[in-house]
């Protein structure tokens, strides 16, 4: 028994040397082809993506960093803080069964087009047209046509969520093609251990060769994800985005987290794209605001401002009410900025303001403000409007000022007419939408000013319930129709965390004005904004109770502040006439002509009708940042609001027949759309707004 057990133990031994002998070779094996690997993805890197391959290229990583090589030869990583590897000892299998169960079981991301109201009364083209649009979709629903419940050979988007060792994405791309395909991959040191595991040289030339599109978010967390989202689709376009598989290759908490942010935070690419009548009516509000020889935001500094003046910046919100009694105090000794029809508020307070911030292109917004406030007070008082305002409301004010909006036909117009004229250009006011207290900050900030107080800045209805300040041309019972006073925008559901504890509850339309104030927050350090009152938190401003305020110490000079605001932020262009040939008509008309071409091509199946929407917005888009680039911003929104739908529809049902058969009336629609767009803008692009007129 004991010479077995003694030769037991030699074979054993025995095994035990020819699979370490057998891992030593592999992982020689996989060092040299790792290395070589590694080589050809920088040099790849290097001409597709630069700045990756520069941060890749001498990267640092923790001292106990190891690529260990499984039986099968191939790498595996254990990430930083994790104590087991991501693969198994079969990591390509592994993979491939993720990968099938993933193609066959799909989660796809999507938006329901069918709920835009119907048109009613107003005969707006864009107005008319999205509700067509719904009604056709509508009716496609009422057949309750078979979802596609697997990954086809092509989709529009792909977000691959965890890069991990990459082993997934060749498997991913031999199954299916992607119009735009997006990496999002939290861990630096994982995708450098990626490196010399995947044949990323290999992925990038075919996604290349494909006519796709490549998108690498690498480090990306909560902070930086989505914005880096929202920067891509506005240079790409929404529909880039909005219909997506998604995919989660590992299972981190950094990864979840981000998956869980896009869920939620997925509407804000739906909307908020313009839309041809809101272009063509800001279009000839600019060519107006210029004729009126009205003073431009054109300097980004002043020597004569004191930036460390505080600045109110006063909405309409209940929370203005709590600091009512601190601002009647110490509005003397700073810049009082009254956002919309804040304006009325502070009158009925006995507060006096020095700016009015406008932004709304209505005529009925300006019959409003015409009836809110006496003439008198607007004579006391200075206007700063966005070039998108209704034009003759400059005439109320004893002195206005209009800043450019980025994103604007009208800006772009206004742009090539400044450097025809030897201008250097207008700067453009950063997240200076959708509501009026978003364009008084961006100002504020862009100014330069250090110390800014927020009152009634509350994106939303207070935990106690109220809307409005009780002082405002707002009802305080929405529902009592006895009540004097205007109805509000309702809330819907959606909630933000308030300041000191509960929630606001909000809609979308407030709740992108509270995403783009974080970001506009961020996007200036170093200044000290002062949310006052329980309204939404605002990220990198400092929450304060209105009763723990510190008065402000007396400025003598305030009037000089505001004067010097005025004189040196501000220029007139001394244009007396917008000569047609800047506003380009015969361009426009080209471009319509050839964009309805496009769309008239024949297509056979839903990637030939997908191709030929993004030949369409390639076309479009290769207006932008031309001396043409009003045209594109004209037709963008219309082109952003109509292919969304249109692409969603292509891959959203089982049976290509019949997607085919909705997809071409719905392209009916949008020919018969672009038609339109032409034939208005020649007769209308010097019309004003007449929505309210009677």
């Amino acid at each position: 028994m004991k010479d077995k057990s003694l030769e037991q133990q030699i074979e054993s031994l025995s095994e035990q040397l020819n699979v370490s002998i057998e891992q030593q070779q592999r992982e020689a094996q996989f060092a040299t082809e790792a290395n070589e690997r590694f080589s050809k993805n920088i040099a790849c890197f290097e001409e597709y993506f630069p700045d990756i391959a520069e941060t890749f290229k001498n990267y640092s990583v923790r001292e106990d960093f190891c690529i260990h090589v499984t039986k099968t030869g191939h790498g595996n990583f254990v990430p930083k803080g994790y104590s087991a590897p991501i693969y198994s000892e079969d990591p390509i299998e592994q993979t491939r069964v993720q990968v099938m169960n993933s193609i066959q079981k799909p989660v796809f991301c999507s938006t329901d087009y069918s709920s835009y109201p119907s048109a009613g009364d107003d005969d707006r083209i864009h107005v008319r047209y999205m509700a067509a649009l719904s009604e056709a979709l509508q009716e496609v629903q009422k057949d309750e046509p078979e979802r596609l419940n697997e990954l086809p050979a092509n989709f529009p988007t792909g977000l691959i969520f965890g890069v991990g060792l990459g082993y997934h994405i060749p498997l991913l791309l031999e199954q299916t093609t992607f119009d735009y395909l997006f990496f999002v991959e939290p861990d630096l040191e994982t995708f450098f251990a990626s490196l010399f595991c995947a044949d990323w040289f290999d992925i990038i030339k075919t996604v290349d060769e494909q006519g796709g599109n490549l998108f690498f978010q690498l480090g990306a967390d909560t902070n930086t994800f989505i914005k880096d989202l929202e920067i891509i689709a506005n240079k790409v376009g929404a529909f880039s985005i909005v219909k997506s598989f998604c995919y989660q290759h590992t299972p981190q908490p950094e990864i979840v987290a981000l998956i869980q942010q896009w869920s939620s935070e997925y509407f804000r690419f739906q909307f908020g794209h313009g839309f041809f009548n809101d272009a063509i009516t800001g279009l000839a509000h600019s060519i107006h605001l210029m004729e009126k020889n009205v003073a431009f935001l054109a300097s980004k500094e002043s020597s004569n401002v004191d930036y460390s003046t505080p600045i109110f910046i006063i909405g309409n919100g209940p929370s203005l009410d709590e600091a009512e009694e601190f601002i009647k105090q110490n509005h003397e000794n700073a810049i009082v900025l009254a956002a919309g029809t804040s304006i009325a508020t502070l009158y009925n307070k006995g507060i006096p303001v020095d700016f009015h911030i406008l932004v709304e292109r209505p005529y009925s917004n300006y019959k409003i403000f015409g009836d809110i406030v006496p003439e008198e007070i607007y004579q006391k008082t200075n206007l700063i409007g966005l070039n998108t305002l209704y034009p003759d409301n400059v005439e109320r004010y004893k002195w206005a000022g209009i800043a450019a909006k980025d994103n604007e036909a009208g800006t772009f117009l206004i742009e090539m007419l400044n450097h025809f004229n030897g201008g250097k250009g207008l700067p453009l006011i950063p997240f200076c939408n959708p509501v009026v207290a978003n364009a008084a900050l961006s100002f504020a900030m862009y100014a330069g000013f250090k110390n800014i107080y927020l009152f009634g800045v509350d994106n939303g209805n207070l935990p106690t319930g109220e809307h409005h300040s009780k002082d405002s041309i707002y009802k305080v019972d929405q529902n009592d129709d006895d009540e004097e006073g205007m109805i509000c925008l309702t809330m819907d559901g959606k909630y933000l965390p308030a300041n000191f504890g509960g929630q606001v509850e909000t809609n979308e339309l407030f709740a992108v004005a509270h995403s783009q104030l974080e970001k506009l927050i961020d996007y200036y350090p170093k200044r000290a904004i002062y949310n006052v009152g329980n309204g939404a938190r605002l990220e990198g401003a400092h929450p304060v109770p209105a009763e723990e305020l510190l008065p402000i110490p007396e400025k003598l000079n305030k009037q000089v502040q505001v004067e010097a605001i005025k004189s040196d932020f501000f220029k007139r262009f001394d244009i007396d006439k917008v000569d047609e040939q800047y506003v380009a008509i015969s361009a426009f008309n080209e471009l319509c002509d050839h964009l309805i071409e496009l769309a008239n091509e024949d297509v056979k199946n839903r990637k030939a009708a997908s191709d030929c929407l993004m030949r369409q917005a390639r076309f479009v888009y290769s207006y932008k940042n031309t001396p043409l680039s009003h045209l594109f911003h004209m037709v963008k929104g219309a082109l952003l609001y109509y292919h969304c739908p249109l692409l969603t529809l292509l891959y959203t049902y089982e049976d290509e027949h019949y997607t085919l058969q909705s997809y071409t009336k719905l392209n009916t629609l949008w020919i018969s759309y672009i038609s339109e767009m032409k034939d208005f803008y020649e007769l209308n692009y010097r019309a004003k707004c007449d929505l309210g007129k009677e």
